[in-house]
């Protein structure tokens, strides 16, 4: 072979080389830059729309604590354990390029806790929880209902707005002779309501009613008419 062909050969084997080099670099920059993107610890967690589970419960049944690795996260395992919690009607998990993980909770409203059971009934599907401890502002149901009226009492407090529905501390079932869905609902500012199923929806207008009482406490009759009955 003459000394230009060799020379040419050579060249061509430095070329080889150098790319074969570059190549090689770049391949184990992609690897090393690979573990340690995909070693990399979850940031943060950024819990919304929750109020009564408090955010280290969100991150306990979630069994994310200790903030695992950030694409080890299992986003529908994570949503499903939280929505089997009794508190919990729907949950959604993200991410984002922060490296941080984002938890919308929607929360099951304790509408009322039954007295003979003790047990929290939910505006989801009446499902019920034990767990009375987690709400203290919602009121009792202080005595037997006929399951007809029940249901329909849970569809009625479904409609009252739910910061008024928690100033109720007692929900009576009373019936007289002339009205078998009439309910005594006992305020916490010692005022008394007598309602029946159909008017239910009125109570939501409660505020309007008695403030023209100026701080006097009596009953409010919704049941037949609207009026009020001023304590003596």
């Amino acid at each position: 072979m003459s000394k230009k062909g060799r020379r040419k050969t050579n060249k061509k084997f430095r070329i080889f080389v150098l790319i074969l080099s570059v190549l090689i670099f770049i391949l184990l920059s992609i690897v090393l830059l690979c573990s340690y993107v995909f070693d990399v610890k979850t940031k943060a967690v950024i819990i919304d729309g929750n109020s009564i589970v408090s955010d280290n419960e969100v991150l306990e049944i979630a069994d994310i604590v200790d903030y695992p690795n950030f694409f080890s996260v299992n986003i529908k395992k994570i949503e499903k354990k939280l929505k089997n919690d009794d508190f919990i009607k729907d949950a959604k998990v993200s991410r984002n390029i922060l490296f941080q993980l984002h938890i919308y909770i929607s929360e099951n409203k304790p509408l009322f806790i039954r007295e003979d059971t003790n047990k929290i009934v939910f505006d989801k599907n009446n499902e019920v929880s034990n767990d009375i401890n987690k709400v203290l502002d919602v009121p009792y149901l202080i005595n037997y209902v006929p399951n007809t009226k029940y249901n329909e009492l849970i569809k009625k407090l479904k409609q009252i707005d739910y910061g008024l529905l928690k100033r109720v501390s007692q929900i009576k079932y009373e019936p007289n002779k002339f009205d078998d869905d009439r309910f005594i609902l006992y305020m916490n500012d010692s005022n008394r309501v007598y309602i029946n199923l159909p008017k239910f929806k009125n109570f939501n207008d409660y505020d309007k009613m008695v403030i023209k009482f100026e701080g006097k406490t009596g009953k409010l009759y919704l049941d037949s008419g609207n009026y009020f009955e001023i304590d003596k």
